[in-house]
């Protein structure tokens, strides 16, 4: 088992490491831009006040965690995490052009978030938590890190259920979209990694199902584009 993560990881590292500087470009062709809207939206259901304490894990490029920053009149603190350096460091140039000083990102590990327990008021992780070894550990490691009464919200890609756009959505995410990776930015294999990786993914019941297991509680889902996308959301018990 340890060696199927440790595997599953390495290859995650060696994806993103390869196509940080074409990431952003990509998401926005590959999601026809929707992802933007959606991230809005998660924010939006969070309801972040002043002097709130965030955290974005696999934070990547630092879109999620840019966003995050500049709410409630940047009257908050935002830390983006990410085990890529590559990703990193394009999250902290755009940072500087944007002249921001109440966000940060750090290097590190989902599955070992160094931070001590009851940190941060709200977390967040976009498009990221299907691209971890262990899913149970990571949200586990959220729950750890986040302070009683905080909310854990969980935005990536999901299974469609109505037979038709099932159909067309895996087509699309199958032989669509490594082409525009090749064709956009000369990676066909890391886009069709993420392919595999969207396909191996948890059904919206079974993430749920998993949010619940770790104690989280009045988790919500909310689904996007037909379901190729979906929302979930809990709250760590007082």
């Amino acid at each position: 088992m340890a060696k199927k993560q440790m595997n599953k990881e390495e290859k995650v590292y060696e994806t993103f490491q390869t196509i940080s500087k074409d990431y952003d470009k990509l998401n926005d062709i590959i999601s026809f831009n929707m992802h933007k809207r959606w991230k809005r939206d998660t924010i939006k259901e969070l309801d972040v006040v002043e002097n709130s304490k965030m955290l974005d894990v696999c934070c990547g490029t630092g879109d999620f965690s840019l966003m995050l920053s500049l709410e409630r009149d940047k009257k908050i603190r935002v830390t983006g995490l990410d085990f890529s350096e590559n990703m990193i460091s394009v999250a902290r140039e755009k940072k500087e052009k944007l002249k921001l000083d109440n966000v940060e990102f750090v290097h590190g590990n989902a599955m070992e978030l160094p931070f001590k327990d009851n940190t941060f008021d709200h977390i967040t992780i976009g498009f990221g938590l299907r691209n971890t070894p262990d899913y149970e550990q990571v949200i586990g490691e959220m729950m750890r890190v986040i302070r009683p009464g905080g909310k854990v919200a969980c935005l990536d890609t999901s299974h469609p259920t109505l037979p038709i756009y099932k159909q067309l959505y895996w087509f699309y995410f199958k032989h669509i979209m490594p082409r525009i990776g090749q064709l956009f930015s000369k990676h066909r294999k890391e886009y069709q990694w993420l392919n595999d990786s969207t396909e191996k993914f948890l059904s919206k019941k079974e993430l749920k199902d998993l949010f619940l297991k770790v104690g989280l509680t009045n988790v919500k889902v909310k689904s996007y584009a037909g379901g190729s996308s979906a929302l979930h959301i809990g709250v760590k018990p007082e």
